[in-house]
């Protein structure tokens, strides 16, 4: 293990890394391998008691078509239109349905799974990060404060598209800034490592090309900081030409990877993925009414405090307040760093060169400002305490604009939102490393003065931890749905801001009700079947069902006996003459309840089954032939081997319990709430489907 530390100590980009000492390294570093274990062992404990959420069904219908797209040899071109999820990159849902392949758990039990050990994956970056930054002590407290964030444990059973995407929006920064550590003799592996990880971020949403983006303007920074340094402008076109070529072959490797397991822009690998990026800018497919404050806002024309709010709502408090502190760091530390350079350059003396006159002497000068320049640049660096703070302040910048840039883009851009902060989840990694690392760096500058305040520093953690288990204990498998005491936390926040807006409360919800006509009524229950209604999709329903309960549409024409309903859109509200059976309720807030729709007189009776009347034979009748409609003109029916009017074939459920009925996608719109334009209809200027891609 000895051998294990002191490779890490000789990692090139570690020598910005303090230490408390080997001894208290080796206790945080084993800390944090305790606390993974611990991690690991309740993901795997708990993983099946999470809900189905709106977006699962679909990601896995997406992954089987992203797979079948390359074992038909590229004629099953279904993940070419599915949707709107051909706009997105399949790795995770691929990955995942060749998981499911292999699992022996059913399909949803499988993907909540894979989805939570790959949110464990963001806590290794998150820790990584952390570590790289303060050292072994700022790693583990990274790393317990994202655990203990509940909207980002919440969402690592069942969120596919965010929570993959924040985990290779962690590790992009990590490698980018080993990469800014090192620069400019950055060893080749680094490069290749930040190659994957930026594909991989890629490869979910495309808004990962931002991590791209973001190392071309680091080493645009390094190289504009060095010329300024040296006094020299030749030495940028040398260190261009230097950074081009292994740049060049990590963007490339990254975009290359980033098609892997995306069919539709593989079509057109160049042009595609940035139509896409411009288009999610401005995506539009989701319009809906949603509560925010004292009033009710539509996700097409958000506020400019909408982030703000949420991420102030449903951070934990003490990653909020160190946040804040570290800003306050930031700028204190910013200011003497800028007052010490300003000194330096004073103490330069440039030769007065009496013996020459006009431009000899203005060109004499010149050679000295370069030459000293480079001489004082080369002691800085020498310098290691001042080269190692104004690195590390380097750094702090960078991660300030990673967290401000995407925010202020999408105010800027009146960018759609809805659903809290669920599409910015990937800043929220980088939120408690910041917090982490600031923590551990105050006990430090506090412990040389008074170590009794450094221990209560540590008691205040300790406390913060304490309190945060219980609040997840409480609200579990419903962490998602946590806000903080600065809103009165969730009783605060109720009908007031959203809080299940995926729907994880149905499952509880269905099972209180089975359990409590079980428990009231049970020769009822083993009589015949119960008929349900609900705000949510049939296909999540018949996955939560048994046999004892039959799905009915809203719109259908007989009654059901009961009502499910969560509080989004007031779906709770609906039949509200009819009594409550059961509640789901977190901290004393309802979130979902179940209602009885059958008369008074029927309740608990056993229904009377009539014997059928024979039925007289049928006589067959010839039919005109049909003939066959084209696919993609957009005016064909729903035929008899399933095809919609949406441009995407109907598959039948057969092959391991994975095919799900696409034609659901009028069912979701109808149960959440909101008129959803087509999304499988291409922009102006796309091809339809039928024609050559």
């Amino acid at each position: 293990m000895a051998e294990a530390f002191r490779g890490l100590a000789a990692d090139p980009a570690g020598r910005l890394q303090p230490s408390d000492g080997p001894r208290w390294d080796m206790v945080f570093d084993l800390a944090s391998a305790l606390l993974g274990g611990v991690i690991l062992l309740l993901v795997t404990l708990s993983f099946r008691d999470y809900g189905i959420t709106w977006d699962e069904t679909w990601h896995l219908n997406y992954g089987r078509h992203v797979i079948h797209w390359f074992v038909s040899g590229f004629t099953d071109d279904e993940a070419l239109w599915y949707r709107a999820d051909y706009l997105y990159g399949g790795a995770f849902d691929g990955l995942g349905y060749l998981v499911r392949q292999i699992s022996p758990l059913d399909r949803y039990e499988t993907i909540h799974l894979f989805g939570a050990l790959v949110g464990c994956l963001g806590l290794l970056g998150t820790w990584k990060l952390g570590r790289l930054l303060g050292g072994p002590a700022a790693g583990f407290l990274s790393l317990l404060l994202l655990v203990l964030t509940p909207v980002w444990w919440g969402h690592m059973f069942a969120n596919p598209k965010d929570i993959p995407f924040a985990v290779g929006y962690v590790w992009s920064l990590y490698y980018l800034i080993r990469i800014f550590i090192t620069v400019p003799s950055v060893p080749p592996r680094e490069w290749v490592k930040a190659s994957v990880t930026l594909g991989l971020a890629m490869s979910v949403r495309i808004a990962g090309l931002l991590t791209i983006c973001y190392l071309v303007m680091l080493l645009g920074l390094w190289i504009l900081w060095r010329a300024r340094q040296e006094r020299d402008a030749r030495v940028i076109p040398r260190y261009i030409l230097r950074f081009l070529p292994p740049l060049s072959l990590a963007a490339i490797g990254a975009w290359a990877l980033m098609l892997v397991l995306w069919p539709w822009a593989q079509l057109a690998p160049l042009r595609r993925p940035l139509i896409v990026l411009a288009r999610m800018s401005s995506f539009n497919l989701h319009e809906r009414s949603m509560p925010f404050g004292d009033r009710r806002i539509s996700s097409l024309s958000p506020p400019p405090d909408y982030l703000l709010r949420y991420f102030g709502f449903k951070l934990p408090e003490l990653v909020i307040v160190l946040v804040i502190g570290a800003l306050v760091v930031f700028i204190v530390r910013l200011v003497r760093l800028r007052r010490r350079a300003k000194a330096d350059l004073r103490d330069l003396e440039v030769p007065v060169f009496e013996g020459l006159r006009g431009r000899a002497k203005r060109k004499a000068r010149r050679k000295a400002r370069r030459t000293l320049g480079r001489a004082a640049a080369e002691a800085r660096e020498l310098d290691l305490p001042l080269a190692r703070e104004r690195r590390l302040l380097a750094i702090w910048g960078f991660l300030a604009f990673t967290i401000l840039f995407p925010v202020l883009y999408a105010i800027v851009k009146r960018s759609p939102l809805y659903d809290g902060l669920r599409h910015f989840l990937f800043l929220i990694p980088l939120f408690t490393v910041i917090a982490g690392v600031t923590f551990v760096t105050l006990t430090r500058m506090v412990a040389r003065r008074t170590r009794a305040l450094a221990w209560g520093l540590q008691v205040l953690v300790l406390a913060h931890s304490l309190r945060m288990v219980v609040a997840m204990v409480g609200l579990h498998p419903l962490q998602y749905v946590w806000f903080n005491a600065f809103i009165g936390e969730l009783p605060g926040a109720y009908l007031r801001y959203s809080t299940d807006y995926y729907g994880a409360s149905y499952k509880e919800a269905y099972e209180s009700l089975r359990r409590h006509l079980w428990e009231t009524e049970r020769e009822r229950f083993l009589a015949a079947p119960y008929v349900v209604s609900a705000c949510m999709p049939e296909f999540v329903a018949k996955e939560y069902f048994s046999a004892n309960f039959e799905w009915r549409k809203r719109s259908g024409s007989l009654p059901a006996d009961f009502w499910l309903g969560y509080t989004r859109n007031n779906c709770y509200l609906k039949h509200e003459d009819a009594p409550e059976l059961t509640r789901v309720e977190r901290d004393g807030v309802l979130l979902n309840l179940a209602r009885d729709l059958r008369d008074p007189e029927d309740r608990g009776v056993v229904p009377v089954t009539k014997p059928k009347p024979p039925k007289a034979p049928k006589v067959p009748k010839s039919k005109p032939r049909k003939t066959p409609i084209p696919r993609g003109t957009g005016d064909e029916g729903e035929d008899e081997v399933g095809e919609d009017t949406r441009g995407y074939q109907n598959e039948d459920d057969s092959e391991d319990d994975d095919r799900e009925d696409d034609r659901e996608d009028d069912d979701r719109e109808e149960d959440e709430g909101a008129e959803i334009p087509d999304p499988t209809t291409p922009p102006v200027g796309w091809r339809k489907r039928g024609d050559k891609p």
